[in-house]
């Protein structure tokens, strides 16, 4: 009954720091290192979309928040398409729909407390509120 209910289910892991691991390697590493140990364990445990947090440590803080906010998701970017055949980063409901139809991991990026973009995230979401990632945690 159990195996029964998780082949069924949609299941999501929104609590896995494999983003940053796949970061800590040398950008040319990034796809394969996904490829060879994270994808596996992915498939093994029936994963059906992955949140892939960008958590800066704080060791980038202040400075480097921002730049490294962007390497990884730069780093998002390079394992979605050096694994496109398996997985797909999505922006939204829609493409995670198609991700599930075509027997991919949907990946979603979600960004957590943004360090160093303080004011400036404040005066994009005034600017657009009508506009807002697909996962914000603030």
């Amino acid at each position: 009954m159990p195996a029964d209910l998780h082949d069924s289910a949609v299941v999501a892991d929104a609590h896995n720091d494999l983003l940053m691991a796949v970061a800590a390697r040398p950008p040319a590493r990034w796809a394969s290192f996904f490829r060879e140990r994270w994808l596996p364990q992915l498939r093994a445990g029936g994963v059906d979309l992955q949140v892939l947090p960008v958590f800066i440590d704080d060791r980038f803080r202040p400075e480097g928040a921002l730049r490294e906010t962007l390497r990884m998701i730069e780093c998002a970017h390079a394992i979605a398409e050096g694994s496109a055949g398996d997985v797909r980063l999505c922006l939204g409901g829609p493409q995670i729909d198609a991700a599930l139809a075509e027997g991919k991991i949907a990946l979603v990026l979600a960004l957590e407390s943004m360090p160093g973009a303080g004011r400036e995230r404040r005066a994009a979401r005034d600017r657009a509120p009508a506009r807002r990632p697909a996962v914000w945690s603030a």
